[in-house]
């Protein structure tokens, strides 16, 4: 009559199940507020409500998401991650009966754990009525043709007296008696029963759902729900093998059940096995499954399960069967996916209404009453138990303790508003002065600050303020999500600023005062043999983390590149230093710096190339905040100022005095500039081969200049109001007492130092 492989039939079926998808529309929206003590009805946890079938259906309907928390949701969560053992044969190779149909497989205790039987009272005694199937401690699916009455006032029938019981776990009724329960037998009054507003005791729509009194205890392996496929992540097709519990016709007293296979078939081929009389009677929801033909019954109610990875999987509940001229048994089956919305609804409503969901709040702690154990968003907790709340790091505590006390059906009940408020971000910045308040107080900007707390901003008075910035004082506000209104700004680094206006030059070893070069930084070298870190050369500071030099001070015969990478503390830069001891922390801008790397020019060959390209840029591994006693030198980065013979330059070392011993104290010298050509016509000893094209010399043949010691030093020249590094130390000739010296000119290698400036810091 049909056939069950075929691939147009697989088709057809893949086909119909589309109409789950065209049925009626529901509206997804959670409502504004809750009715009083409304049972249809889940709060969440912002107050709001939503119907209970949309509970853990995969859409957060409810805006705080949580209608769909881990917890809650877990017994709908199937697979490879179940959290429920759902499904499951837990006990094998327990015989009840070895009598009946030699044919048939003998069911076994706990073989089918989610099978049960209704039973109803007459005359104080409890008549069989039809199956059933557990798909949760309190919940069972059955037919809903046994409940149904002429004039059913409602849908919802409520079961008063143990009108009727289930019985869980029975799988033999010879000589069944009510207070009969045993280990695995156990009875359970029924206290709600459910149908579809829509039935009217025939045709489509048989279905009903089952509350019971009291949960059904799983723990002994002899009872256990059934899965629902929740989320229509598996497909049955024409020839798929179910489960059936049957039992034997003939065997009357004994009634013992057994397993059966039953083959699948979809819709549209369960229609065409029947006469027309009968095809309004197997609609769309309906599928059929055939089994051999013999002397098996089965009860109405009961459902066929469908194996689906390891689990057993409740696919229809049996309304009816027939015999086919093929000699088979037919049975009909109402398809649950066209109910599981439905479904899902009384099961939140009747399983987790004793509960409510924590909700997730950004920055609160929960834990339960006289207890430190910290309970993640989203845990479900039962009814009437109380829940403390606290805060985490870095959240404001707006008053000194909250609870929350569950009401069921996801409603809380609380004694206070909102608990913590994220606090803003620490304020720092090395180019502003910060003042923070709140409520009026002062308040620390280096901590986290509460919402509301005033700060306000303005440039230190080493820095300016940044292009098309006012320079009046700004005023930022902490707001209640965290975040400060405003975000910081950064000023610009005066440079080549004295802040020291007294001022000492070296006249015969007077010593330099704080302030009066704050660009200027003493280069140590670290010395194994006597484990001291000895000053080798002089710097000048051009941002924050670049100190200009020269080359001759970190160069070595052989060297294979100019990049010059270190990684063991070997170079230290002293910044805010004056004292040249190394160990001795002259003040509070005093700060110790390790260099990340050296840069050469690609030219600089040492001695031997006449100390041309004499210069080096050092990178720090750590950013020089500025202060009155550590700021930058300025460059002349577009060439606007020249010096002219005889202008005087200021000049700062550690170098030999006279009485040509170094300095224990830094220096200062004023020079005057000497172009390269006077320079270069001074020498007649083949010294001029190290004036080359990028220096100029400085000094006199009486007067200051620079010793031993100085090498790497800048010399600096006043430009309105500011002094420009314009030369560093390079070389002096030994065989001359008179103070000249040359110099490596900035201009010379301007775009070289431009490159590492910009690559370094942001260009402003």
């Amino acid at each position: 009559m049909f056939s069950l492989t075929t691939s147009a039939t697989r088709v057809m079926y893949l086909i119909g199940t589309g109409v789950l998808c065209d049925r009626k529309l529901e509206r997804r929206q959670a409502v504004s507020s809750c009715s009083v003590n409304n049972d249809d009805m889940f709060y969440c946890s912002n107050k709001m409500c939503i119907e209970w079938s949309s509970v853990c259906d995969g859409y957060k309907d409810c805006s705080d998401g949580s209608d769909e928390t881990r917890d809650m949701c877990a017994r709908y969560e199937y697979g490879t991650n179940m959290t429920m053992a759902c499904g499951k044969v837990l006990i094998r190779n327990r015989v009840i009966s070895k009598k009946g149909n030699k044919e048939a497989k003998e069911a076994m205790v706990g073989t089918a754990p989610w099978y049960v039987r209704m039973l109803r009272l007459y005359d104080d005694t409890y008549v069989r009525m039809c199956g059933g199937t557990i798909i949760a401690s309190n919940v069972v699916i059955s037919e809903a043709s046994y409940f149904w009455e002429e004039g059913l006032k409602s849908m919802k029938i409520s079961v008063k007296d143990g009108l009727y019981i289930v019985s869980v776990g029975k799988y033999t009724y010879k000589n069944f008696k009510i207070d009969q329960d045993t280990d695995f037998h156990k009875k359970m009054n029924v206290e709600i029963i459910y149908l579809r507003e829509g039935y009217n005791g025939t045709g489509n729509e048989d279905i009903a759902v089952i509350v019971l009194e009291n949960k059904i205890s799983f723990s002994n392996g002899f009872a256990a729900p059934v899965c629902i496929d929740w989320n229509g992540q598996y497909n049955v097709f024409n020839g798929d093998q179910g489960k059936v519990i049957v039992r034997d016709i003939a065997d009357e007293l004994e009634q013992t059940y057994f397993e059966r296979n039953s083959s699948y078939i979809n819709s549209i081929t369960c229609q065409k096995l029947y006469p027309i009389v009968y095809r309004e009677v197997t609609g769309y929801e309906k599928f059929c499954a055939y089994r051999k033909l013999e002397p098996l019954y089965s009860y109405q109610g009961l459902g066929i399960t469908f194996l689906h990875s390891n689990s057993h999987f409740l696919t229809g509940i049996n309304t009816r069967y027939d015999e086919d001229t093929n000699e088979r048994m037919v049975q009909q089956f109402i398809d649950l996916r066209f109910y599981v919305h439905w479904i899902r609804g009384l099961i939140n409503k009747h399983v987790t209404v004793n509960s409510c969901v924590l909700p997730t709040v950004e920055g609160v702690i929960y834990s339960y009453e006289d207890s430190n154990e910290i309970l993640p968003h989203g845990t479900l907790i039962d009814n009437h138990l109380i829940i403390n709340e606290d805060c985490e790091v870095g959240y404001h505590k707006a008053y000194p303790s909250r609870f929350r006390f569950c009401q069921g059906k996801g409603k809380w009940l609380t004694n206070s508003e909102k608990l913590c408020f994220k606090m803003c971000p620490p304020l720092e910045s090395d180019s502003l002065d910060i003042k923070c308040s709140h409520n009026g107080k002062y308040a620390n900007c280096s901590n986290l600050s509460i919402p509301d707390t005033i700060a306000r901003l303005s440039c230190k008075s080493t820095h300016s303020a940044p292009n098309g910035k006012d320079e009046s004082p700004l005023q930022l506000i902490c707001q209640s999500n965290g975040m400060w209104n405003k975000p910081l700004f950064t000023c610009n680094p005066n440079c080549g600023r004295v802040y020291i206006e007294i001022k000492l030059l070296i006249n015969n070893g007077t010593k330099a005062l704080i302030g009066t070069a704050p660009w200027n930084v003493g280069i140590y070298r670290f010395n194994k043999k006597n484990t001291n870190h000895n000053l080798i050369c002089g710097g000048s500071i051009i941002s924050p983390n670049l100190v200009v030099s020269a080359a001759h001070c970190f160069w070595n015969q052989g060297m294979l590149s100019n990049k010059i990478s270190i990684s063991d503390g070997l170079y230290k830069i002293a910044v805010g230093k004056y004292d040249r001891n190394f160990s001795i922390i002259d003040n509070e801008f005093t700060k110790m710096i390790n260099v990340k790397i050296v840069y050469l020019t690609e030219g600089y060959n040492g001695h031997t190339g006449s100390y041309f390209e004499d210069i080096a840029v050092i990178l720090l591994d750590k950013r020089v905040p500025f202060s009155v006693g550590v700021a930058p030198v300025c460059i002349d980065w577009n060439g606007e100022y020249k010096e002219e013979n005889g202008d005087h330059g200021k000049i700062v070392g550690w170098g030999k005095t006279e009485n040509a011993r170094p300095s224990p104290i830094l220096l200062e010298a004023s020079l005057p500039y000497i172009d390269r050509s006077t320079c270069r016509g001074m020498y007649k000893n083949d010294f001029e081969r190290y004036v080359t094209v990028d220096k100029f010399c400085a000094g006199s043949a009486l007067g200051q200049g620079v010793g031993s010691g100085d090498s790497g030093a800048g010399l600096c020249f006043l430009h309105s109001d500011s002094y420009y590094l314009t030369g560093v130390v390079s070389s002096k000739d030994t065989d001359k007492n008179y103070s000249i010296a040359t110099f490596t000119e900035i201009k010379y290698h301007i775009e070289w130092i431009r490159g590492l400036f910009d690559r370094y810091n942001k260009v402003k």
